[in-house]
């Protein structure tokens, strides 16, 4: 079926084009929402005004989008996510995270489809994303990952009871050598004592028999 766009459609159209969509496409949702019409022959002269309109729509939403692109620069896109001890991630960010924040932070709807995040994203730290928030403008977003505070506390009584069976290891099973010594001086000592005690028995049993 052929249609006349009434508003932009994307990625299908823009206001003003004539497109063969396929029927049911148009009639189960572009015509009963209003955004098409049948590409009558009435119909079809709007369509040099109806694009010259949608031009000027576009030239004020770009320069609005640019507006906020440049304000982006001066700001950084922070994440609170979940981690372990290292700072890696127990999974990673996603473009929905980074759009969601994105549109808290300028009260517009982002689609994250234009979020492109190069690779995963699984540890702490600092990211430069690039971003297409609509045709013709696209920015660099600086997005700074960190653990949110449940992670930090938890990470904290880790370290903690770390240190804590570190230092028992170490004084069990890790002696330093000055109390490695002292045993080995002190087994020497009893191995001595025992020595001199077994040849005094035996110089007690000569004696008694040379009395005998």
């Amino acid at each position: 079926m052929k249609v006349l766009f009434l508003q932009d459609v994307r990625p299908t159209a823009r206001a003003g084009d004539v497109k063969d969509v396929k029927t049911g496409f148009a009639r189960n949702y572009l015509l009963p929402q209003g955004l098409a019409v049948h590409a009558s022959e009435h119909e079809l002269r709007r369509a040099s005004s109806l694009r010259q309109q949608a031009e000027d729509r576009r030239l004020v939403e770009v320069k609005d989008w640019q507006d906020i692109a440049d304000a982006l620069k001066e700001q950084k896109v922070r994440i609170e996510v979940r981690t372990g001890p290292t700072g890696r991630l127990y999974g990673s960010v996603t473009n929905t995270m980074i759009a969601a924040q994105l549109s808290e932070m300028t009260s517009r709807e982002i689609d994250r489809k234009g979020i492109q995040i190069p690779a995963p994203i699984r540890t702490t730290g600092e990211y430069k994303i690039p971003a297409r928030f609509v045709e013709g403008v696209i920015a660099t977003v600086f997005v700074e990952v960190v653990a949110d505070s449940a992670s930090i506390a938890m990470n904290k009584q880790m370290a903690e009871e770390a240190a804590k069976m570190t230092e028992e290891d170490t004084n069990v099973l890790d002696p330093s050598f000055e109390d490695v010594l002292a045993a080995a001086e002190a087994k020497i000592d009893e191995t001595g004592s025992e020595t001199s005690q077994e040849s005094e028995d035996s110089t007690d049993e000569s004696e008694e028999k040379s009395e005998e």
